[in-house]
């Protein structure tokens, strides 16, 4: 035996003689497999014996990050396999316009039937006992905000209502609200009565109301909720990217696309980031969108991840929403930011690959994560956190003091 030279690090190390090598069915736990297959459904459809290779669990960037990368149901999606079209990366795809032909359509149809809605007086209360008049249909949380003060609406992300007298507009007769991505465990609301609401979004009767800042983790959310669909326009407009969902994370939000054989790089998220930052340049207002389940078919009939996702999780003649953008349109239960000129600073920090559904033998698809926030300030000191955690990483530090090696 004998001792390293380090002296902070004393591993006793020993001669071991050669040995026959062990038969790998000692090593097998069938019991801890079988319970492991009934916890993890994803490997129940493949079972596999001793003296087989385990089944690959893919990439694990498919696995759930944010609660939301793997749906729960992903067994139930229609093209739960490899549904990725023919692709090529170009940018401004024709199906963009065509697409938003379509939902301009549904849009001037509504606004006959929006028109003869009832609008009578409202009042809204806040949190601090004070009241606000408005009128239904009309009067939105931005308009309450910005009578407090232009500074409070401005700084304002989304906001929360619990109706006291409510009349539901007939748009939403048949509402199943559905997010842009293939998960059913969508995040609570908060307390029972309270819905998130859209800043700009008109108010359907009276109701308390709070309003939410980046500070509070309804405005964070939605406000990387929203960063994402930038994200997903700037897919979208230089590469015609095929996407599939873009959640926000406990710290941010990343956007899947399906790009075919093209894998995504350094100078491809740079120009993403480019992108991004004019289309928050170009303040574009989010709208909020009620359609059927078959005008949703048709506006998203060029992207197979879009179909399998409504064709499997929205029932026949249901409705459900869809937010608009500049020209990107989305799948998206919603509630956003009221524009996209809202995010002060945007920054794309990494690239990896997922799998569609988070299943091993479906289509690969690019990830870009990105971190966004209401102040430049707050990117910069952000930034030095995360320079200070690398300094602090125990794989760097390990090798400098000779610890252990690669």
């Amino acid at each position: 035996t004998k001792l390293t030279d380090h002296p902070s690090l004393h591993v006793r190390c020993c001669t071991v003689t050669e040995m026959a090598p062990l038969p790998a069915e000692m090593f097998i736990n069938h019991a801890a497999l079988q319970a492991l297959a009934k916890l993890n459904p994803l490997v129940e459809d493949a079972p596999w014996s001793a003296g087989d290779e385990p089944p690959s669990s893919g990439n694990d960037h498919g696995r759930k990050e944010g609660r939301r990368t793997i749906a729960s149901s992903g067994g139930n999606v229609i093209g739960a396999k490899r549904i990725g079209s023919d692709f090529t990366p170009a940018p401004d795809p024709p199906w963009v316009k065509s697409r938003n032909d379509v939902l301009e359509a549904v849009v001037k149809r509504q606004a006959a039937i929006f028109e003869s809605i009832d609008k009578h007086a409202i009042t809204v209360t806040l949190p601090d006992g004070k009241t606000k008049s408005g009128i239904a249909f009309v009067t939105s949380p931005l308009d309450v905000a910005t009578a407090i003060s232009k500074g409070l609406a401005q700084a304002c992300c989304v906001a929360s209502v619990c109706y006291l007298a409510r009349i539901k507009s007939p748009l939403e007769d048949g509402m199943v609200t559905m997010a842009n991505g293939p998960d059913d465990d969508e995040d609570a609301e908060g307390l029972q009565g309270w819905e998130l609401w859209d800043m700009n979004r008109p108010l359907e009767g009276s109701c308390e109301l709070k309003l939410h800042k980046f500070c509070d983790p309804e405005g964070q959310t939605t406000f990387w909720h929203s960063s994402a669909h930038i994200l997903g326009e700037a897919l979208e407009s230089l590469y015609g990217a095929q996407l599939t969902h873009g959640p926000p994370t406990g710290n941010g939000f990343f956007y899947d696309s399906y790009m075919g054989h093209a894998a995504m790089d350094k100078e491809k998220v740079a120009q993403l980031e480019k992108k991004a930052k004019q289309i928050v340049e170009q303040k574009q207002p989010f709208e909020r969108v009620v359609v059927t389940k078959e005008e949703c078919l048709t506006i998203f009939e060029s992207n197979p991840f879009k179909q399998a996702l409504i064709s499997s999780k929205l029932p026949d003649g249901s409705l459900t929403t869809v937010y608009r953008c500049g020209p990107f349109i989305d799948l998206c239960k919603g509630p956003h930011l009221p524009n996209t000129g809202c995010v002060k600073a945007f920054k794309l920090t990494k690239n990896s690959t997922a799998l569609w559904l988070g299943q091993a033998g479906n289509d690969e698809l690019q990830r870009v994560y990105g971190i966004a926030f209401a102040d430049k300030k707050e990117l910069k000191e952000w930034e030095h956190l995360q320079e200070e955690a690398e300094k602090r990483d125990h794989r760097r530090l390990g090798v400098q003091q000779e610890l252990f090696y690669f």
